[in-house]
């Protein structure tokens, strides 16, 4: 259904033309899109996990849509607003650093032993472009999961370590440089730090740790398209001793495995118009 409702809306958005086109350059990319500028992207992963002997995969679409320079309509349930520019490109007066919130949800649905899901995201991230070839980013994410009836099952982990409970919440700082290589090549790399709480806020005792790092090249052979692929490597550990449900701290949970450390290839095809 999401699927069909971000390609519906990618449509919708496609009648509306841009009052400005990217340069083929990825490292000048603003924190925002353009006004009236969208955007669908195609992506996908695939991940081998040790010493489990695990692999996963998934596909995964995205949309975005500008109202204006500084407010851009995110997947459809959430929005970006540019609190900070430093390139502006409707005019006005250059920031230090660019600086965008996020706020909305990525999800919702319905399960009849636990009612309403919610999954609410928010954000904040800072750019800053450096001369015509650097840009640098930081970034805090905060997405959770919410139910409206908790239930008294334990918790559990799944084969790499991922954590399965009713309500849970994550916290991603992530740092990332891009350095423009040619006119229309770009290289980079990332590195973020992932706690998750066993329940919706992250002031709880958490149940995982991890770490990812990754290089991604960029290409943007015309103004409307830009594919990135490339590596990555990942560790997830959980915390010593026996972890309780949250609902019901007298049931400790049985931990088979503590950590798994993984290798990945993801890439994502993006569309602007």
């Amino acid at each position: 259904m999401r699927v069909a409702a971000l390609l519906a809306v990618g449509a919708i958005a496609a009648c509306a033309p841009p009052s400005r086109r990217l340069t083929p350059r990825v490292v000048e990319d603003p924190i925002v899109l353009p006004r009236r500028m969208a955007s669908l992207s195609a992506g996908g992963f695939v991940a081998h996990y040790e010493p489990t002997d695990a692999r996963r995969g998934d596909a995964l679409l995205g949309f975005r849509y500008a109202f204006t320079d500084r407010l851009e309509w995110v997947d459809l349930l959430s929005l970006r607003y540019a609190l900070l520019d430093d390139r502006p490109v409707g005019g006005g007066p250059a920031r230090p650093m660019s600086l965008a919130v996020r706020a909305g949800v990525t999800g919702m649905g319905y399960s009849s032993s636990i009612g309403f899901i919610v999954l609410p995201v928010a954000s904040v991230e800072g750019l800053k472009h450096i001369a015509d070839r650097w840009a640098l980013q930081l970034s805090l994410n905060w997405s959770a999961q919410w139910v409206q009836r908790h239930t008294f099952a334990s918790p559990s982990y799944t084969p790499v370590v991922g954590y399965s409970a009713g309500s849970a919440s994550s916290l991603v700082l992530r740092g990332a440089v891009t350095r423009q290589l040619a006119e229309r090549v770009a290289v980079g790399a990332s590195a973020s730090v992932i706690q998750t709480a066993g329940c919706f806020t992250p002031t709880c005792a958490w149940v995982s740790r991890g770490a990812v790092a990754g290089l991604t090249v960029s290409v943007r052979p015309w103004h409307w398209v830009t594919l990135a692929a490339g590596p990555y490597v990942g560790v997830r550990y959980l915390p010593d001793g026996p972890l309780a449900p949250p609902a019901n701290p007298t049931a400790p949970v049985v931990i088979p495995l503590r950590q798994v450390e993984w290798v990945g290839l993801e890439a994502t095809l993006a569309f602007y118009w």
